[in-house]
């Protein structure tokens, strides 16, 4: 392989990090899913395209893949300690969320119950009451 054949996968991943450095991620996910199809085991391309992509989950694979390939990776090590305490922060948050759901229908179907026993006992009493003359 030449020096230029070498490079050039080099050259194209500094485009695709100038494209996110221009918020222009979009743009620079096909680059970069061309250089990890070219080479599974891009460590960089993997770590960029991390960036690039727009789901957590997403993130989460690349940075797995960057951990795959390097598991010292000081910088992959890092984003996917946050990324994954951004993910256990939301999921307390849907915990909680879903908590104050089941609690308002539990009170919910408790006044119902409340309502239906009053209506039964306003009925009966009325049907036992005798008829004044």
């Amino acid at each position: 392989m030449t020096d230029a054949e070498q490079s050039a996968p080099i050259h194209r991943l500094l485009d695709a990090i100038e494209l996110i450095q221009a918020s222009r991620k979009a743009e620079a996910v096909p680059i970069l899913r061309q250089l990890i199809g070219e080479n599974n085991n891009f460590e960089e391309a993997w770590l960029w395209m991390s960036v690039a992509v727009e789901s957590l989950d997403q993130s989460l694979i690349c940075l797995d893949n960057v951990l795959r390939i390097n598991p010292h990776n000081e910088t992959a090590l890092r984003a996917l300690l946050r990324l994954r305490e951004i993910e256990l922060a939301s999921e307390r948050k849907r915990a909680r969320l879903r908590s104050s759901r089941d609690t308002a229908l539990t009170t919910f179907w408790l006044l119902i119950l409340v309502i239906l026993v009053a209506i039964f006992y306003t009925y009966s009493t009325f049907l036992h009451t005798p008829a004044v003359p």
